[in-house]
């Protein structure tokens, strides 16, 4: 019987350029601190951009000229423990013009295997759109998410296997800002995602805003999905602060996966 390899990643939406450069030492020591192997962001920026990589020496990134992985989300990875496969990007509708599904499939060096992992920032509820005619997107961008990830990591063909061994779906990642508790958490269920407060046995905790460095109304808005051949171990949002200043005004959620091992 072999073991399963487990690593840990991690969801942080980075909050654009507000309070900035003054978030820039957390933002740098909480990932030096966590040090996940696989990291997505959200509402990246240039400036952001430098200070992950700086704080991430050991760490890949997507390098590609579409202009939303610079200014908008972008994937990291542990180069010591992945390889990147392939990567690319699909439209969800989004409202801001640069947000994508943004994805890679990288090759799991302890096991060999494949995983996709993909993250996307779902429309925010207090759009003007939103608040005139009253109908959410995210149900839309929730709906094409699924068939995207259908369509990039799909079921295999059970008769396409001529030795009688069935062949194994590909673990499927997927995480991010989704601005959402309802919606498009049911439709991300029904596509046969879990995600991993449900799968580990955790309580949903708040994910925004990390006071006292942002206002709002506690909510659930950052998520992590999983799909296929890969189990959910612990899943934690986390609390960071320098002195009274945050990374971000949301909190990460952070991950322990298993992968491979029977």
């Amino acid at each position: 019987m072999s073991t399963p390899h487990r690593f840990v990643a991690m969801t942080y939406n980075v909050w654009e350029s507000a309070r900035w450069p003054e978030r820039a030492d957390a933002l740098r020591a909480v990932l030096e601190l966590t040090g996940p192997d696989v990291l997505c962001i959200q509402e990246l920026r240039p400036a952001s951009r430098e200070v992950i990589d700086a704080a991430l020496p050991t760490h890949d990134r997507v390098e590609d000229e579409l202009p939303g992985w610079a200014c908008e989300g972008t994937i990291y990875w542990r180069r010591a423990l992945f390889d990147l496969v392939e990567h690319g990007a699909e439209h969800l509708g989004q409202l801001s013009p640069e947000r994508r599904l943004f994805w890679v499939r990288l090759r799991h060096r302890p096991t060999g295997s494949t995983v996709l992992v993909s993250t996307a920032h779902f429309t925010w509820q207090g759009n003007p759109r939103e608040r005139e005619e009253g109908v959410s997107p995210r149900v839309a961008e929730a709906r094409r998410t699924v068939e995207a990830l259908e369509r990039l990591a799909p079921a295999p063909d059970a008769d396409a296997d001529d030795d009688g061994e069935r062949e194994e779906r590909e673990p499927v990642l997927f995480m991010g800002d989704l601005n959402d508790t309802v919606n498009a958490i049911r439709i991300l269920r029904a596509g046969g995602f879990v995600d991993s407060f449900t799968a580990s046995g955790s309580p949903l905790v708040p994910t925004h805003p990390a006071r006292p460095t942002a206002d709002g109304t506690p909510q659930v808005l950052d998520w992590q999905f999983h799909r296929g051949p890969i189990r959910a171990m612990t899943s934690h949002v986390g609390e960071y602060f320098r002195g009274d200043l945050a990374p971000s005004d949301h909190k990460p959620v952070v991950v322990t996966y298993a992968i491979g091992g029977e």
